[in-house]
Order: structure tokens, then C-alpha cells, then sequence
């Protein structure tokens, strides 16, 4: 089973990511931060779409090249599932597809438009640009979904609202049957409070301002895994 968890920037794909991490699915550490992001995959599609400009620096064959062979590493681990989070996988639709194959399977963590333009404001992680990036990663998720991939469509709202509702649901997808201490646990991850979300948030933007640092230090050119 693989998974890729796709969403615009703050609209509750790191808790959908996290909760398949706590339901055994190998959502792939280290992370980038606190968000289940896969360190060194995310460190590839910044690079692939120059975040935040988005803009295209690397072909199709070579993402499918390299997804392909990142997700058949991590199938080595002997995990029931492999899973991938990031906002920029929002992107890489066609490309998940072709390096996937027929396993793959889609979450898309939903929040209206709008309101995930205002949150990334609030985040303050690309101040200028949030509503041109929040506008094409909508978009392309919009044209992934056009193409009949097999997606899960969350609503996040409904997820916070009704955390057991998410946990079935992406156990469905996963194909797991979660024990009791599973379910708690998962369940726990939406009701972390306000203190952690304020510290996601300054993490981030710490977190971004190293990766642009790097990538400047690079020359903004190749696809490298990071030191």
C-alpha cells in the first residue's frame, strides 16, 4: 500500500500524516520539523518547484525516477504501508501515478480555499506569496481529483470536529484494523492545543529560512539529498 497525503499549506495534512503514522502506516522519518514531512523528500520538491515561486525546475522523468526509487527503499522496512506528506506532492500528481503504479492511494486533507489563504497569513512562512501558491497547489489537486485516481477526500473541519471519523476513514484507506490504544493515540494528535500549533508555526518559518539559506548556498541548481 502507498499513500501520498496531499493538501494545501495549513490545511491539516501534517495531523491526516500523523495520525497514519500512529496507525502503523511508515510515513517515512526523519521528518522536516513537526510535520511528517519526509526529510529528505522534502527536500527534493523544494527544490523541483522553487518554493514559494512554484516554478518548475526539474523534469517529470527525473521526479519519476526519484519517487520510484524512494518508495521502494522504504518498502524495504517490511511496513504493511508507505505514506508521503508534503503540500508540494499536490504538484506531483501525474508523477505519483507513473512511480507508483497502481497501489498508490490518494488522501487529500480538504479545507476551503479562502480559508486556507488566510491561515498561511497567519503562518507567516511566505509572506507575499500565499495566495498564488495556495491557488495552484488548489488547482492541481483539483485536476488530480478530475483524473479518477482512487482519493479520499477529508474534510479537516469535520476531522477536528469528529476525530474518529478521520481515524476510520484512513484506516479504510490503509487497510488497518487499529487497536484501542491505537485509536487513542491517533485521536490525540487533533486535540494537541494551541501551545503546539504556535510552536509548528515558529518552527516552520525557522525551518524554511535554513532551507533557503541552503539552497542559496548550493546555487539554486542539481538535486542532492541533503548533507
Amino acid at each position: 500500500m502507498r499513500i501520498a497525503v496531499l493538501g494545501l499549506y495549513d490545511s491539516g495534512s501534517s495531523a491526516l500524516a500523523g495520525m497514519l503514522d500512529r496507525l502503523g502506516v511508515n510515513m517515512a522519518p526523519p521528518f522536516w520539523g513537526e510535520f511528517y514531512e519526509p526529510y529528505e523528500l522534502s527536500w527534493h520538491l523544494r527544490k523541483w518547484w522553487d518554493e514559494p515561486r512554484l516554478k518548475e525546475c526539474a523534469p517529470p522523468e527525473h521526479r519519476v525516477r526519484f519517487l520510484r526509487r524512494w518508495i521502494e527503499l522504504h518498502e524495504c522496512s517490511g511496513s504493511a504501508g508507505v505514506g508521503a506528506k508534503h503540500p508540494l506532492l499536490s504538484l506531483c500528481g501525474k508523477d505519483l501515478v507513473a512511480a507508483w503504479g497502481k497501489d498508490a492511494r490518494f488522501v487529500w486533507s480538504y479545507r476551503p480555499l479562502e480559508e486556507s489563504i488566510r491561515g498561511l497569513k497567519r503562518r507567516s512562512w511566505m509572506p507575499g506569496h500565499e495566495e498564488r501558491v495556495q491557488r495552484r497547489l488548489w488547482e492541481a489537486l483539483h485536476e488530480l481529483e478530475r483524473s479518477n485516481v482512487p482519493m479520499l477526500k477529508l474534510d479537516w473541519g469535520q476531522v477536528k470536529a469528529d476525530p474518529a471519523f478521520g481515524v476510520r476513514e484512513l484506516a479504510r484507506v490503509a487497510e488497518i484494523d487499529p487497536t484501542a490504544a491505537q485509536l487513542s493515540s491517533v485521536a490525540n494528535i487533533i486535540r494537541r492545543g494551541a501551545g503546539s500549533r504556535r510552536r509548528a508555526k515558529d518552527l516552520g518559518r525557522r525551518l524554511y529560512c535554513v532551507f533557503k539559506a541552503r539552497l542559496s548556498a548550493s546555487g539554486g541548481s542539481g538535486l542532492r539529498s541533503p548533507d
